[in-house]
């Protein structure tokens, strides 16, 4: 799994316990993506292009792309936050 430098910067500000989420939310993916019947519970979402969302509670979301490579995750933020990227990107 690979972390862009946005993705660091916007997940550090925010306080501990999200970011303990964030980081359990990130083992389970790396664990479990590509085996739907594992992932079912991380509430992954196909979005446009090649994005991805996957839920953190009920107002997070960390958007990634699924590379030959790896994992990247290119951001964090709420459900309109994700929407204002998509719209950019």
């Amino acid at each position: 799994m690979e972390l862009t430098e946005a993705f660091r910067v916007r997940a550090r500000a925010y306080p501990r316990v999200t970011r303990g989420k964030i980081g359990r939310a990130l083992q389970q993916l790396e664990r479990d993506f590509g085996q739907p019947h594992l992932h079912r519970g991380l509430g992954i979402r196909k979005l446009s292009g090649s994005f991805f969302e996957v839920r953190v509670g009920l107002d997070l979301r960390l958007v990634f792309q699924n590379r030959a490579q790896s994992l990247v995750m290119v951001m964090v933020g709420s459900h309109d936050d994700v929407r204002k990227f998509l719209r950019g990107s």
